[in-house]
């Protein structure tokens, strides 16, 4: 069986990879557009690198990943072999051929993680084809996750992706509470207006992410962008209203799923239930806005999941990044 380089789709690839997506794979079904996109088209600062296993005319299987061109990590997209090929060695050959084929003299390891600038669209098990944007690593509960270890993959994060339905949302009673309470120190959440709120720059560089700063300020700075939800404080000299955490936007995807962009509260105004309480505001006003079901994913470790779990939202799977180091 010979495993060669492709550099466009064919039908026997496009047609395995439908075979298995949305089954044993979690993987969305693609269109074939957007199949050719994922894989194949041109990626700014990336090579893609796609593998298959042909016998005959059909494809037995794939591989297929990226070099990252200005970095020491190449990344493995997805593997994939028809049922009727594995045990064979098949598997292994491909991760083999892939791994050589993404070697650079820059490259020092291979991961399979959310870091995945070409990550894959899934779909969450036992819901109405309910999707999250993008794969956060290896399945745990699939055999794939067993393969890598034996592969020389190690895991180094684990990510809890979470799901929550939302056409009966309500904002629980202790979130109510802390709502209450937050108000007497000054605190609400409330939709961010230029007109009234000051701060939102030094909110953000407080916080440290510059990703998310971009993400804030080109939102508030653009005529029309969707809504942004933002905890203020009311100072008591002056009764101006710092801006002193966001989330959002309040945007709902062509799928249903309701956005989440981030979510963070600027160091000096934490401890008042803030993060718990913007979540679940945004929970609301995304039911309100018609979103169907909410998904994301968090670290293991990530002191973020109480925010998540207080509005409702339950781990539906877990995921591994794993990694690889050449010697």
């Amino acid at each position: 069986m010979d495993i060669i380089r492709l550099n466009k789709d064919t039908d026997s690839v496009y047609q395995l990879f439908c075979e298995y997506a949305e089954g044993e794979q979690l993987y969305k079904r693609l269109g074939r557009d957007e199949f050719e996109e994922k894989f194949f088209s041109p990626m700014q600062g990336y090579e893609k690198v796609f593998l298959c296993a042909e016998n005959g005319d059909a494809a037995a299987g794939f591989a297929a990943g990226l070099i990252c061109l200005d970095s020491n990590v190449s990344y493995v997209t997805a593997i994939l072999v028809a049922a009727e090929y594995r045990r064979m060695g098949l598997g292994s050959a491909l991760m083999s051929a892939l791994e050589a084929a993404m070697k650079t003299p820059k490259t020092e390891k291979y991961e399979f993680s959310f870091y995945n600038p070409q990550s894959l669209p899934w779909i969450v098990p036992g819901t109405p084809r309910h999707d999250h944007p993008g794969y956060p690593g290896v399945d745990m509960i699939n055999t794939g996750y067993v393969f890598m270890k034996n592969m020389g993959y190690h895991d180094y994060a684990y990510q809890n992706s979470y799901y929550h339905k939302l056409e009966n949302y309500v904002m629980p009673a202790d979130i109510a509470t802390i709502e209450e309470e937050a108000a007497k120190q000054g605190y609400a959440v409330t939709y961010y207006d230029k007109n009234r709120h000051y701060g939102a720059e030094e909110c953000m560089d407080s916080i440290g992410s510059a990703g998310w700063k971009s993400t804030v300020l080109n939102n508030i700075n653009t005529e029309g962008a969707p809504p942004l939800l933002i905890a203020e404080h009311i100072e008591a000299d002056n009764g101006t209203a710092r801006m002193v955490g966001f989330t959002g936007p309040v945007y709902v995807q062509e799928s249903g799923r309701g956005y989440l962009a981030g979510i963070a509260v600027a160091p000096d105004h934490r401890g008042h239930g803030l993060g718990k309480l913007l979540f679940c505001k945004l929970c609301g006003a995304l039911k309100d806005e018609g979103a169907q079901f909410m998904t994301l994913f968090t670290g293991e470790t990530n002191k973020a999941r109480r925010i998540y779990e207080a509005a409702g939202m339950k781990i539906v799977r877990c995921f591994s990044c794993m990694r690889k180091e050449i010697k």
